[in-house]
């Protein structure tokens, strides 16, 4: 989610998350739920939403606040001439001031989503639970949650404005909700985990970028950077997919909005050699600015990071974060790996691709001058490089669609079966996000002497945006708003098979998410 601009209407090419009604839908559904006294499963219950990292991204809201008052505050300057040459390109940064007035941005962009939250917090006994993501990472920040909470109070002031003169709208006005929100009750509705979300016996929940090699960070409880002398910067640290987006990405959407859409992001670039190869030498020129970008940001060295304990006086591991962290670098190595072969593959398949066109025009030549033994081994070996083009390119595919995070979740429940610490024990799900690909899978069982008695899941949440994958486009709409409902009632009647449900705005109910086998 960016922002849409208010005053005009108009959409930032940037933009990705237009499920605002849908999600308002989704929230009233379920709080009229709780309250139907015929659903027996969810009467009289509270909610908890928890949203798994990236809700907000703060790298695409590259507009700059205007000129005088409102940029003093934010950077301490009057006129945009005033500020870094790459705030003048690329927006502002990560420092906290700067956040806190994106987030300013992007809830004066999407009202009704920010309306959704608060009214949902408005209920009896309901939270809301933030993790963060890498592309909202910046939520770490003291400053933009407690902003975030006041925005919610301003929200729902603006709901209970709205209401009685819109009956349309798709949050009403129910009986025993507050005439307002106060900042002092969302402060103990509301949480910000730093790692992951654990409730034994129930679920672990991890957003899933720090197993990707070029998404994670260090530290990711505290994500500053930290500079070549062991400094803390009051910045956040940038990994190398968030340059990407910043200094790459956000300017391709100038041209095509739709390209981070396409999954694995390998597709756009053939989507553009075959749809608009006009636009090779925008790509071109802005790779190359890209590159010259990334230069100036990684001159800054970060240092690694070890999540340890002290015990009677003594400094050891961490006996949770510790493995968890090699687990993590473990499935990065793997990663790196694929991703080697993945360049390889992707230069084979461009290289094959270009000669094909070579030889087809050899084999046009050959047929103008009568050479007919010259234009049949033409066409051969143009043929052969076609079908080995397509090859590679098809196991290109096949390389990037693995589920590593499949992978990442059997090992954590190998880690968390063994009972590492008194307060981390077996869990039924596993439950990740980050790759954007909605997938229910049951772990194999360990040969682990902590098995638990129950069986345990991988389930990924998918995307809240459009994503252009074969297999998605065959499983579901383009436009979707998968989540995962989890009704623990139903473990003792032994249904534990998890509800992975997309949000229907024409049916205006959920709706299961289909997935192939």
């Amino acid at each position: 989610m960016k922002a849409s601009d208010p005053a005009t209407g108009l959409l930032h090419p940037n933009e990705d998350f237009f499920q605002d009604i849908p999600f308002a839908q989704l929230i009233a559904h379920h709080v009229q739920l709780s309250r139907n006294p015929n659903a027996v499963e969810y009467y009289q219950k509270a909610w908890r939403l928890v949203v798994n990292g990236d809700m907000f991204d703060f790298l695409q809201v590259v507009s700059l606040p205007p000129e005088g008052d409102v940029l003093a505050a934010v950077t301490g300057k009057r006129r945009h001439t005033d500020l870094s040459a790459n705030e003048q390109l690329y927006g502002l940064g990560t420092e906290e001031r700067a956040i806190v007035w994106k987030l300013e941005t992007i809830a004066a962009g999407h009202p009704l989503f920010f309306q959704a939250l608060a009214w949902f917090l408005a209920q009896p006994g309901n939270e809301l639970i933030l993790m963060k993501g890498n592309h909202d990472v910046e939520l770490a920040w003291e400053g933009a949650q407690t902003r975030l909470l006041s925005l919610l109070v301003e929200a729902y002031a603006a709901w209970a404005t709205a209401v009685p003169h819109a009956p349309e709208h798709p949050l009403p006005h129910l009986t025993d909700m507050p005439a307002a929100l106060a900042l002092d009750t969302l402060a103990d509705q509301v949480r910000f985990p730093k790692q992951f979300l654990y409730q034994r016996d129930l679920f672990y929940i991890e957003h899933g970028c720090q197993y990707d090699p070029v998404n994670f960070f260090q530290d990711f409880a505290d994500p500053r950077l930290i500079d070549e002398n062991g400094q803390v910067q009051e910045v956040i640290e940038l990994p190398e997919g968030s340059l990407f987006v910043r200094y790459f990405f956000n300017a391709i959407e100038a041209v095509h909005p739709f390209a981070d859409n396409f999954k694995p992001i390998t597709r756009y670039f053939f989507w553009l050699l075959t749809n608009a190869p006009g636009q090779l030498m925008t790509f071109g020129k802005v790779m190359l600015q890209y590159r010259e970008a990334r230069k100036l940001v990684n001159r800054k060295v970060k240092k690694k990071v070890r999540y340890q304990q002290v015990v009677d006086g003594r400094t050891t591991p961490h006996p949770f974060l510790s493995p968890l962290q090699d687990i993590q670098e473990k499935i990065r190595a793997t990663m790196t790996t694929n991703s080697k072969q993945t360049t390889r593959r992707m230069i084979g398949s461009i290289v094959l691709a270009f000669l094909a066109i070579f030889l087809l025009g050899v084999t046009v030549r050959a047929i103008a001058v009568g050479e007919y033994g010259l234009m049949v081994a033409a066409l051969f070996f143009t043929a052969v490089c076609l079908v080995a083009s397509i090859g590679l390119f098809q196991s290109l595919n096949h390389l990037l669609a693995e589920p590593y995070l499949f992978t990442a979740a059997q090992e954590v429940a190998g880690l968390v079966n063994g009972r590492p610490t008194p307060h981390i024990g077996p869990v039924r799900y596993f439950i990740f996000g980050h790759d954007h690909a909605a997938r229910l899978m049951l772990l194999p069982p360990l040969a682990n002497p902590h098995q638990p008695d129950y069986r345990q899941w991988y389930i990924n949440t998918g995307s809240w945006i459009p994503v252009f994958s074969q297999e998605e486009q065959l499983a579901r709409p383009a436009a979707n708003l998968t989540f995962l409902r989890l009704v623990p009632s139903r473990l003792q009647t032994g249904h534990d098979v998890p509800e992975l449900l997309r949000w229907s705005e024409d049916a205006n109910a959920p709706r299961p998410v289909r997935i192939f086998r």
